[in-house]
């Protein structure tokens, strides 16, 4: 029969190396789950790198502008943008409106722009706007020599000049006749006042009869 001391240190060492065997399959239990989960998270870390992008929601993408003329249904620009005229002789590149006075503010009264931008009447008024706001009209052509030889004598004749001169004007001018395009011509002539005092010209126009242009139409092709 063992001595009492020595049953006592046998068992305290037993005692020891479980406990000291138990320290250590926790310390490589522990030791492996770091290891795991830093694998994990620098796995994580890569994904979210490489399939992640910010965005910023106050921005919006917009697709690049195409080189032809655009066409817009926008209502024209603000009051006080551009050139009011209530007399007006037309330049080449003008891009403008015709408008009427209504309340004191100048307004597009015309869903589809007429032919005859000419100024026939009391209150009608041009505006003369930058080419990348909605407008109505380009001046494409403007005769103020050879026909100032022999005027027209009224508005209609003025009317079947534009209609014989201003479908050569513009084909030259958009590079397609209009016959093919989707743009059509107009005209603008003097008013009686301006007549009156010897002021003769005929300028011919490009619009869309589908709303307003956007830019410039000259060698658009359009």
């Amino acid at each position: 029969m063992r001595p009492t001391s020595t049953l006592r240190s046998t068992t305290l060492h037993s005692t020891t190396l479980r406990s000291t065997r138990s320290r250590s399959l926790l310390s490589a239990i522990v030791v492996a789950t770091i290891s795991l989960f830093a694998l994990v998270t620098a796995g994580c870390g890569n994904s979210t790198s490489a399939s992640v992008r910010k965005i910023d929601p106050t921005t919006t993408t917009t697709a690049a502008a195409p080189d032809t003329p655009q066409t817009t249904t926008t209502l024209e620009p603000e009051a006080g943008v551009g050139t009011m005229l209530y007399v007006y002789t037309p330049v080449v590149g003008d891009c403008i409106d015709h408008r009427t006075m209504i309340n004191g503010k100048a307004s597009t009264t015309r869903a589809t722009p007429d032919p005859n931008a000419s100024l026939r009447a009391s209150g009608q008024v041009i505006v003369r706007l930058p080419c990348d706001l909605p407008h109505q009209y380009e001046v494409i052509w403007v005769d103020s020599t050879d026909i100032a030889k022999s005027p027209p004598q009224s508005p209609d004749a003025f009317g079947e000049l534009a209609k014989r001169v201003c479908p050569e004007q513009f084909a030259t001018s958009i590079g397609r006749a209009y016959q093919d395009s989707a743009l059509d011509y107009g005209w603008i002539a003097p008013t009686g006042d301006q007549q009156a005092l010897g002021i003769a010209f005929l300028g011919c126009l490009a619009f869309d009869p589908k709303g307003k242009l956007t830019s410039t139409v000259r060698d658009s092709n359009r």
